[in-house]
């Protein structure tokens, strides 16, 4: 699948588009290597769609993804779109659990873009933030404490839900 030629054709929905992607990844006909390669010449809102994919993909088969896929993703963690940033950091909550030696850099990232304005791009680090606490490693330590004090200070409910979540998962972990 030539995902360039796709994403450029205008009679089909984005919809369409993401989801013949997620097929695509799903059979393995398109590799992370290859999606990193778009990175330098899909625009902002062609890559969102290849990430909304990849989010997808990982939801439901984290499996399927490799350590290539976290670096990757790492990248993005941070990047001017939102629309990157929300799926990026959703894919980390998805397979952190697969790289829990890989996450320390990524979770910074995160914790930064818990201070952001808009509640979304909150919602889905808290997402992977609550995901990589229920790691034992990081269930036991500092970040369960940061966590706890980042959930009292959140006002928005959907983002303080996510935190909340995550911390009442790791509190049984805590002490094994």
């Amino acid at each position: 699948m030539n995902i360039i030629s796709l994403l450029d054709n205008k009679l089909i929905k984005s919809v369409e588009k993401r989801e013949k992607i997620a097929e695509s990844i799903r059979k393995k006909l398109i590799t992370i290597k290859e999606i990193k390669k778009l990175e330098d010449v899909l625009d902002h809102k062609k890559m969102a769609l290849v990430f909304e994919a990849m989010e997808a993909v990982s939801s439901e088969k984290p499996e399927i993804s490799n350590k290539d896929w976290l670096k990757f993703t790492k990248g993005f963690v941070e990047s001017k779109s939102n629309s990157i940033k929300r799926e990026a950091s959703r894919i980390v909550g998805n397979i952190a659990h697969l790289f829990p030696s890989e996450l320390d850099a990524i979770i910074q990232s995160l914790m930064k873009n818990t201070k952001d304005e808009g509640t979304v791009i909150r919602w889905s680090s808290a997402y992977a933030l609550a995901r990589i606490i229920q790691i034992p490693k990081y269930a036991n330590s500092k970040l369960f404490d940061v966590l706890t004090d980042l959930c009292g200070k959140e006002k928005e409910n959907g983002v303080k839900n996510q935190l909340l979540n995550g911390l009442k998962k790791a509190k049984k972990l805590r002490g094994r």
